[in-house]
């Protein structure tokens, strides 16, 4: 009978559904883990900048493979297919570009799909870089040498044409990615990156009179010590409250970035507990009280900036939070946690220390 002859069918067809349902909720997972994860996903490197050159006519997987190979993408097929499905690849530019292994794709793609002919060599200079690392990047771009950086950024005449105070031009190159030529030196590199930080810094309204080394200082600690821009104003806080409440006496910051910038490589005669020094500190380092920048043993701020700050740690300085607390201690996540006692503090340093 007709009737039995679609009964005897609904079983397959039911069947039939089923698996198209499965396979359509898969294609979407698929589709949303390529178009909305995995280009917020970063890279499998670090924060160190590396130099990758994409060639004229160079396809998906060509370039895909480049950017693996630099150690900035994790999964080549994955970033190529990307690039297809979202019919991004005519916006992929020829030239060389200075990257981080830990840039997502979009981050990625943002710079190598900007256009460098005419512009000059990109540098990508990350928040948080000291003049070391800076001169690592423009050293991996070609743009001079690091130690013609290096003697520019202490160079007395340049410094006081660009009116920075203090020995060096620490602190007042902001983090950016610049288009930089090499037929302009160090010096012309300096010039436009401390030009850029002078802008950014007029934007957040400093006060009339201001500290400049001492809230550039300030703002290059609290950007060593977190990358989260919400907690920056709280950090800065402490900090504030250190140097200026009658009810810690002391003045010391006890900043750990500090002690380890004083044993830069970059830097002249250390101390002699920075001999060896590989970037772990240890009791020895803090105890001594011949490191410049040793917060632990020296009062109030250090000679001046650890490191160059963005605009969020700048801000918290300028503005630090108006908080009760006068400790933290690294937490989850690379956050922190507060406390506005002795007491509190040292629970929160034994819960980190048991992984809690």
């Amino acid at each position: 009978m007709p009737g039995e002859a679609r009964h005897k069918r609904s079983p397959a067809r039911a069947a039939l559904l089923a698996w198209g349902a499965t396979v359509l909720i898969a294609l979407c997972a698929a589709a949303a883990e390529l178009l909305w994860r995995f280009p917020s996903t970063p890279g499998p490197g670090t924060g160190d900048p590396v130099v990758v050159d994409i060639p004229r006519g160079a396809g998906p997987k060509q370039i895909a493979r480049l950017l693996a190979d630099a150690g900035t993408v994790g999964s080549p097929d994955r970033f190529a297919l990307w690039l297809r499905v979202t019919k991004r690849l005519p916006l992929v530019k020829t030239g060389r570009f200075t990257l981080r292994g830990d840039m997502t794709p979009r981050e990625i793609l943002e710079i190598i799909a900007s256009s460098d002919e005419g512009r000059g060599l990109r540098v990508t200079v990350p928040e948080g870089f000291d003049l070391g690392r800076i001169a690592g990047a423009l050293a991996e771009a070609r743009v001079g040498t690091a130690e013609g950086l290096l003697a520019a950024a202490r160079d007395p005449a340049l410094l006081s044409e660009l009116g920075i105070p203090g020995a060096s031009a620490e602190g007042f190159l902001y983090p950016d990615t610049y288009f930089l030529d090499a037929e302009d030196g160090a010096a012309g590199a300096v010039r436009k990156m401390h030009a850029r930080f002078e802008e950014k810094l007029k934007a957040l309204g400093p006060p009339e009179g201001a500290d400049l080394a001492g809230l550039v200082t300030l703002a290059s600690i609290v950007q060593a010590e977190t990358g989260a821009a919400d907690e920056m104003p709280i950090v800065a806080g402490v900090y504030r409250n250190r140097l200026t409440r009658p009810d810690f006496p002391s003045r010391l910051l006890q900043a750990d970035p500090t002690v380890a910038y004083g044993c830069a490589a970059f830097l002249g005669p250390k101390a002699p507990s920075c001999a060896g020094f590989r970037g772990t500190l240890a009791r020895r380092h803090l105890d001594d009280p011949e490191n410049p920048y040793n917060t632990y043993r020296r009062p109030g701020l250090p000679p001046g900036p650890i490191c160059s700050p963005g605009a969020d740690a700048l801000a918290a300085a300028l503005r630090p939070a108006d908080v009760p607390y006068l400790y933290f201690v690294a937490g989850r996540n690379g956050r922190h946690r507060f406390s506005a006692t002795l007491e509190e503090h040292q629970k929160a340093v034994e819960l980190y220390r048991k992984g809690l």
